[in-house]
C-alpha cells in the first residue's frame, strides 16, 4: 500500500483562549486535557466536512480512465503501467511483442515460398505451350470463325506428344498469335472446362490459375501430354510438376494464414488492453482512500496541535 500524508501545523496552543465562533465551539473548562480533546474533535469534524465539500482534495492522486484507455489502445500495457498495474503491464506487452514476431516471421516465410513456387512456375509452366493448345483444341473442335494456326507434331522421349506452333514463327508474331487466342479462349464447350482468361501479365491470379484449374491450363506443364485431358484432384488427373507446384502454393498460404493470426494477436490485445485499463483505473480510483490524522507535539515548551490527510491506495 502507498500512502502520502500532508500534515499542516496549527499554532493552536492549548493553553492560550479560546478563538472561533462561539457557536461552535464547546465552553472552556478548567481542565486542560478536557479542552484539549474537544478541541481535536471539532477540528477532525471540520477537515472532514471540507474534504467532502473540495472536489480538487478529494480527488487528488486519481488517475484519468480516459487517458488509461487510450494509452492502452496505442501502446497496450500503457494504461495498466499508468496506474501501477505493472504486472499486467508486463503481460499486454509480452502479447504485443509476440504477436508482431508471429507476423513478421510467418509473412517471411510466405514470401520466400511465393518468391520460390512462381520462379517453379516460370520454369516448368510456358504460355508457348498453353496458347499451342488452345490453337490444337480449337481446330480439333472447329470454332467457328478461326483458322488454327499450322503446328508442328513434337513426340518427347517418355512418348508425350505435344502439338506446337513453330517457335521461331510464334515468338515473331506472339502479339498476334496471343490475341486471336483470346478471342477463342472462352468459345470452347463448357465440357472443357474453360471458365477463365489468362491475364495478360503474371498477377497474383496469373500464377493461381495455372495450377487451379487443371482441365484448363494443366497441358501447359513440361511434363503434360497434349493427348491427354486433365481433370482436377477429385479423382482426375493431374501432373506430377502441377501437383508440386500446387504443394508449393499452399505451403505459402498457409504461411500468409499464420501471419494474420499474428495480425488478429495485435488488434486483439488492443482492444482487450483498452478495456482492461479502463477497468483498472477505475478500480485504482475506487480504492483511493483519504482520511484525518490528528496528533499533539510539544514546541518549544508548548502544545500544538497538527492535523493532515492521509492519502491511500
Amino acid at each position: 500500500m502507498k500512502m502520502f500524508r500532508i500534515m499542516t501545523l496549527m499554532g493552536i496552543l492549548i493553553s492560550s483562549a479560546w478563538a472561533g465562533d462561539e457557536n461552535t465551539l464547546p465552553e472552556k473548562t478548567d481542565d486542560v486535557l478536557v479542552n484539549r480533546l474537544q478541541l481535536s474533535q471539532i477540528l477532525d469534524e471540520q477537515i472532514q466536512a471540507d474534504l467532502q465539500e473540495s472536489p480538487d482534495i478529494s480527488s487528488a492522486g486519481k488517475k484519468s480512465v480516459g487517458l488509461s484507455v487510450m494509452l492502452s489502445a496505442i501502446v497496450p500495457g500503457a494504461g495498466q503501467a499508468y496506474s501501477g498495474a505493472y504486472w499486467k503491464s508486463a503481460l499486454f506487452l509480452a502479447a504485443e511483442v509476440t504477436g508482431w514476431a508471429i507476423n513478421r516471421s510467418y509473412n517471411q516465410k510466405g514470401k520466400d515460398k511465393d518468391t520460390e513456387f512462381k520462379a517453379f512456375a516460370d520454369e516448368n509452366w510456358s504460355e508457348y505451350r498453353y496458347w499451342s493448345y488452345v490453337n490444337y483444341l480449337a481446330g480439333e473442335l472447329e470454332i467457328s470463325d478461326f483458322s488454327p494456326y499450322p503446328y508442328d507434331v513434337v513426340t518427347n522421349s517418355d512418348g508425350r506428344e505435344y502439338y506446337l506452333i513453330d517457335e521461331q514463327f510464334y515468338n515473331e508474331n506472339q502479339a498476334q498469335i496471343e490475341a486471336a487466342m483470346r478471342t477463342v479462349e472462352d468459345r470452347f464447350p463448357q465440357s472443357y472446362g474453360f471458365t477463365h482468361d489468362l491475364p495478360e501479365t503474371k498477377t497474383q491470379q496469373y500464377y493461381e490459375m495455372i495450377g487451379k484449374y487443371p482441365p484448363q491450363f494443366g497441358n501447359a506443364w513440361s511434363d503434360a501430354d497434349f493427348r491427354s485431358r486433365y481433370s482436377g484432384y477429385q479423382g482426375g488427373v493431374i501432373t506430377p510438376l502441377n501437383d508440386v507446384y500446387t504443394i508449393m502454393r499452399d505451403e505459402s498460404n498457409q504461411f500468409y494464414n499464420k501471419a494474420g493470426y499474428g495480425t488478429m494477436t495485435i488488434m486483439l490485445n488492443h482492444l482487450i488492453a483498452a478495456i482492461d485499463a479502463g477497468f483498472t483505473t477505475r478500480r485504482f480510483n475506487n480504492n483511493l482512500q483519504m482520511e484525518m490524522s490528528y496528533r499533539q507535539d510539544l514546541q518549544h515548551d508548548q502544545f500544538v496541535n497538527m492535523f493532515g490527510v492521509n492519502v491511500s491506495f
